[in-house]
C-alpha cells in the first residue's frame, strides 16, 4: 500500500513539474516577444516582415516612409533585393491562421483529449 502511494505522489509531482515547465516557456516566450518585439520599430523605420532561411540567413521586408524595401541579411552582409510598392503586399496567410501560443496549446490539448477519450 506504502509504494502505490509514493507511486502516486511521484506521478503527481512529475505532472505538476510539467505543468510549471509549461507556464514559464509561455511566459518567457511573451517576456522575449515583447522585449525584442521593439527592435522591429524605430521612429522612421519598421520591419514588416522577415523570414529565416537557414543558419543566419533571413529576408526582411522593411518600410521607410511609404516605401518598402526587400533586403537579405547573414552573418556576415546585407544586401538589398529589391523594392516594392504596398499594392504587391498580398498576405499569405491570414492572422487567424498564425494563431498564439496560447490557442496552439489549447487546440492541442483539446486533440489529445479527444484521443484519450476515443474521439480521434
Amino acid at each position: 500500500m506504502n509504494g502505490k502511494m509514493e507511486e502516486i505522489l511521484r506521478a503527481i509531482g512529475i505532472l505538476i513539474a510539467f505543468i510549471v515547465v509549461l507556464a514559464l516557456a509561455y511566459l518567457t516566450a511573451r517576456f522575449v516577444g515583447t522585449k525584442f518585439g521593439g527592435y522591429t520599430s524605430g521612429k522612421y523605420i519598421k520591419v514588416i516582415d522577415r523570414i529565416f532561411l537557414g543558419r543566419d540567413k533571413w529576408v526582411c521586408l522593411i518600410q521607410v516612409g511609404n516605401q518598402y524595401y526587400i533586403v537579405g541579411i547573414t552573418g556576415q552582409n546585407m544586401e538589398f533585393l529589391g523594392q516594392i510598392t504596398q499594392q504587391d503586399l498580398i498576405p499569405l496567410h491570414s492572422e487567424e491562421e498564425n494563431g498564439t501560443f496560447a490557442k496552439l496549446l489549447g487546440n492541442y490539448v483539446k486533440k489529445l483529449k479527444g484521443e484519450a477519450n476515443g474521439d480521434a
